[in-house]
């Protein structure tokens, strides 16, 4: 129960570039190798994380970026301290940002204008807390102490977009399936994104 919970939570975030081209900026990128990944998640304590990742809202208030790109800079650091084996650079950290943000909103206007996905926030937050009450990770509890945030509030508030869109998924998901004809998960994710890159470079 505990790795499914934190893997939950971890692929939340990375749910939001699960649909993203070959060319985004971060398919080049090196991870960690799997049993660096296994060892952090089996052995990791709140105040390890805290450490791996207490320079990141620091750092990304160095970029005088606005709110909304600032969270997905703050996001793209903490994967960066995380997950990826090498640095990124000033550019690389704006690039993916700026990338998964335009992704973002494309992907959420589709789904809302053309399939009619609309989430109300009495749904999202039992959503929320469908998901959040069963565990509070060490990973997730250092990621509220770096915010300067509880976790209701990391979860409601900072990540609620995150779950919004995963909610959104679901529903959006048998509405793909009439239009395109196939239950095959990997032809919608692909068709779909065709549409969100048609979406963001129009």
């Amino acid at each position: 129960m505990k790795e499914s919970i934190i893997i939950l939570f971890i692929g939340l975030v990375f749910f939001l570039t699960a649909c993203a081209p070959e060319e985004s900026a971060v398919a080049d990128i090196e991870m960690k190798s799997q049993e660096e990944l296994s060892n952090m998640t089996d052995s990791y304590a709140r105040e390890d994380y805290r450490q791996v990742m207490s320079h990141i809202t620091q750092e990304a208030k160095s970029f005088e970026a606005g709110v909304v790109l600032e969270k997905w800079i703050i996001r793209t650091l903490a994967e960066e301290a995380l997950y990826y084996e090498e640095d990124l650079s000033e550019e690389e950290v704006l690039e993916i940002s700026r990338e998964r943000l335009a992704e973002d909103l494309a992907w959420k206007n589709i789904a809302s204008t053309k399939y009619g996905i609309i989430i109300s926030r009495d749904e999202l937050d039992e959503y929320i807390n469908n998901i959040t009450n069963l565990y509070e990770s060490p990973l997730q509890l250092a990621y509220a102490d770096i915010l300067g945030l509880t976790v209701e509030q990391l979860n409601h508030e900072f990540d609620e977009d995150v779950y919004e869109k995963n909610l959104m998924w679901e529903k959006l998901k048998p509405e793909l399936e009439k239009a395109y004809e196939t239950s095959d998960q990997s032809e919608l994710v692909e068709r779909f994104n065709k549409e969100v890159n048609h979406e963001i470079n129009r």
